[in-house]
């Protein structure tokens, strides 16, 4: 916190010129030129390939380690994302020790709901052409925004706030005109719409936010660069996650930091009866765990018919999903019928499975057709909820981006296509 802060709340003391004399200071050192900075940069990050320093109009810029100077005894830093790990590779020498603070209360009837199916990326919702030129809704996104879209008309009088990617705003230009939405803005855009979220009963937030691969292979060689294993700074074009777990770390604390300040400013601290709803499946800490937080579906939000019968649809779907582990051979197929809420012909296959018998084998092209209805999947979803050999399913997949029943929206990437108009 800054000193001015400090003071008001009384973490420092004025009241004497020896108190005032004790503040912490920034410490001269005649040893610390840019020369001896160089040294300890080189000393610290022996491969090129993943040392922070680069040169940019003429000017070369180098990250170091920070080094504490002998006066300092004791160095606290607050945030809300860093790991322990973090901490120790910025501080290698130093011993280090990591102190949660237990979080703020939320006042009575807030609501958090989180999404439990995927973390929703960018190009999940919007679609290109080849040359980046022109974009559309996926089916996914169309889904979504009628769904939020519904939601905002239901009740002029509850005020909302949508949180996306800039792209997206192009697509919501007539929510904007609904006199209950108070804003929409990006992911990068928050600062001047601190009121705006705050006075919201309903704050979205549809997908997740990213940043530059540059912003964070820079954090990740500040962080990482001096260990054995090299850095891998590859991305999965199917999941868009980074290949190397600590890379994708780095962008998850990004993540966290700006969704739970998004959390921060709607003040749910001091104000009650507010609802946020989290389109993302990233685990957010003191948000994701907390008993007011509701994990749904978005069956379970179109079943609900708003997010007003919400908790009472997912309290109906656990309880069903619960009795689902209870299904023996000895149930009856009604029953099974109604708890998993599937057809007759289903609940036989199931029973007949059960009880030893062969199972009836549902074709790879309807096992695939069901599985993307719910939305885009990549191959690695589908090989992993299709019942069947890898390769078989691979070879429908073709066969049947042949035939034009589902379309390849890109490498791995599969839809089914859009209606003709």
């Amino acid at each position: 916190m800054q000193i001015a802060q400090a003071i008001e709340l009384g973490v420092l003391d004025t009241s004497t010129v020896e108190m005032i004399q004790a503040f912490p200071t920034v410490c001269s050192d005649q040893h610390w030129t840019i020369w001896h900075q160089l040294q300890i940069f080189f000393a610290h990050y022996k491969r090129d390939a993943d040392a922070p320093i680069g040169l940019s109009d003429d000017i070369l810029h180098f990250w170091i380690p920070p080094v504490l100077h002998p006066k300092v005894k004791r160095l606290l830093i607050t945030t809300s994302s860093l790991s322990q790990r973090s901490y120790q590779n910025i501080f290698p020498k130093e011993k280090t020790e990591v102190v949660k603070v237990k979080a703020a209360e939320w006042q009575a009837g807030n609501q958090v709901f989180q999404i439990r199916t995927g973390n929703y990326p960018i190009h999940s919702l919007v679609d290109y052409d080849e040359n980046w030129n022109k974009s559309w809704l996926t089916r996914t996104g169309i889904r979504f925004l009628l769904g939020i879209q519904e939601e905002i008309e239901r009740n002029p009088n509850i005020k909302h706030v949508i949180i996306t990617y800039s792209i997206l705003e192009n697509w919501m230009t007539e929510f904007a005109k609904k006199e209950n939405v108070n804003c929409i803005t990006n992911f990068k855009e928050l600062k001047g719409f601190e009121s705006g979220i705050e006075e919201a009963q309903v704050v979205w937030l549809i997908g997740t936010p990213y940043w530059a691969p540059g912003v964070l292979w820079l954090h990740s060689q500040m962080l990482f660069g001096n260990e054995v294993k090299p850095i891998n700074y590859d991305v999965d074009p199917e999941t868009y996650m980074f290949k190397d777990e600590r890379v994708q770390n780095v962008s998850n604390q990004y993540i966290i930091n700006l969704l739970s300040n998004v959390v921060g400013l709607a003040r749910l601290h001091n104000r009650s009866d507010k609802k946020i709803v989290f389109i993302t499946s990233v685990e957010l800490p003191d948000i994701t765990d907390r008993p007011e937080t509701i994990l749904f579906d978005w069956e379970d939000f179109e079943i609900a018919g708003g997010l007003d019968k919400l908790p009472e649809v997912v309290a109906t779907r656990k309880r069903l999903e619960k009795e689902s582990e209870t299904i023996t051979a000895k149930t009856s197929r009604q029953e099974v019928e109604r708890i998993l809420g599937c057809s007759t012909r289903q609940a036989n296959r199931i029973l007949q499975r059960l009880r030893g018998g062969a199972p009836l084998r549902v074709p790879l092209r309807d096992q695939i057709i069901s599985a993307i209805s719910n939305g885009v999947k990549s191959t690695s979803e589908l090989v992993e909820r299709v019942e069947g050999h890898p390769v078989s399913i691979q070879q429908e997949l073709r066969r049947l981006v042949d035939v034009n029943e589902v379309v390849k929206v890109r490498r791995g990437i599969y839809a089914l296509p859009e209606p003709e108009k």
